[in-house]
């Protein structure tokens, strides 16, 4: 474990090359960024229709989607740099993005599936101005950012949209970055760093979750993410990374800022750091944080974000009923909560899963096809000849 600092031994991929190890830390921290999501939606709702009063800290818990970005950006430079390095074909961005396709489409049309039921039914409500074509045409492709002001079917895939566009531009832009010198890598890193930090000071998540803001927010963070792989394969300042004091010092500074009202510009650098401090930590946290449940969390996560609102439909048609057996508040986000992980593992194993696994063997079916078929009409002409 400290060796590999928190990465597992390689394994091959489907090819049988050696893949790129497994940073167990990094799945852990989306997982706890997932929950914590959930955990904002659930303090919401319960605020404006049980009563509640959401700690400080879950009012913040909006920022979980920047982790995600800079999360995104690392882990895919750390899983396919290589290979998108050696290969430099046209092929191998395709099969990188069909990667992504079937990682991201699943679980996210299945989500837009039960909101179109939902609405179908008469439970979900639109207003005047928007269209429900244009909401669900947009949802199908994930093309809600940066063409829709608002977001109608299923809201947190906005971040999955603004995302689609980052894996767009990450086979070419990677390259960029590694060609860079030292220095002038870390400068521009720096750079970017300081205008996210500016722009999350200056607007609020409200206008950073759709529209242009959205890919404003999205792009440049993932990019942070990609010069923060950089920095972290080139084994700078590793000794002051690893440590226990540094990973639960910032661990207490996010929550310290976000109980204080501290600035989102803040809080958004500091998670970089967490992020940094969660994958070189090679101490006593170090078995905390890639335990197996915390690994588990974050194997389901996905499902869980793109999923949560179909409980908070749920709940909040049912609100009325809760709050008269005194269900409000805490009790009510506890609820809401464990439906939204309860739902999420159901759509993670029923509907992820099988659906990712099917659609990545797809392309391989299809030539398997193809050859069947020139070789059984190579053997049809050829009998035809010898007739």
């Amino acid at each position: 474990m400290t060796t590999n600092l928190g990465a597992s031994p390689r394994r091959t991929d489907a090819t049988g090359a050696a893949a790129a190890p497994d940073l167990p830390a990094l799945t852990s921290l989306r997982g706890i960024a997932a929950v914590t999501v959930l955990f904002f939606h659930a303090s919401w709702i319960a605020y404006n229709y049980a009563g509640g009063a959401p700690p400080a800290f879950w009012r913040r818990g909006y920022l979980a989607v920047d982790l995600f970005f800079l999360l995104s950006g690392f882990i895919l430079t750390h899983v396919y740099r290589s290979r998108l390095a050696a290969e430099r074909s046209w092929p191998a961005i395709g099969q990188f993005l069909w990667a992504r396709f079937c990682r991201i489409y699943p679980a996210s049309l299945f989500t837009t599936a039960l909101f179109v039921l939902v609405y179908t039914v008469g439970g979900l409500y639109f207003q005047d101005k928007i269209s429900f074509t244009a909401q669900l045409i947009a949802a199908l492709l994930l093309l809600q950012v940066p063409w829709l002001d608002t977001i109608a079917i299923n809201p947190p895939s906005w971040s999955i949209s603004a995302e689609w566009y980052a894996y767009l531009l990450f086979p070419f832009f990677v390259p960029l970055i590694w060609r860079l010198r030292g220095r002038t890598a870390a400068m521009a890193g720096i750079v970017l760093v300081a205008a996210v930090s500016v722009d999350h000071t200056i607007f609020g998540h409200e206008d950073q979750s759709s529209g242009w803001g959205a890919l404003i927010r999205a792009l440049p963070e993932f990019t942070i993410g990609v010069f923060a792989y950089r920095y972290f394969s080139e084994k700078r300042s590793r000794k002051f990374w690893e440590k226990d004091a540094t990973l639960i010092g910032i661990g207490a500074m996010i929550f310290a800022a976000c109980s204080a009202g501290i600035s989102d510009g803040v809080i958004v650098v500091l998670l970089l750091a967490l992020l940094l401090a969660s994958v070189c930590n090679s101490g006593r946290v170090a078995p905390i944080l890639t335990a197996a449940p915390l690994r588990w969390l974050g194997e389901v996560s996905y499902s869980i974000y793109i999923s949560q609102l179909v409980p908070f439909l749920l709940m909040t048609s049912i609100s009325g009923i809760l709050v008269s057996h005194g269900l409000g508040g805490s009790t009510f986000e506890a609820i809401f909560a464990s439906l939204g992980i309860g739902s999420g593992v159901l759509v993670h194993r029923c509907i992820d899963v099988p659906a990712r696994t099917r659609l990545r063997q797809l392309p391989d079916r299809l030539a398997a096809s193809v050859i069947a078929y020139r070789a059984r009409r190579g053997s049809e002409a050829g009998s035809i000849s010898v007739g």
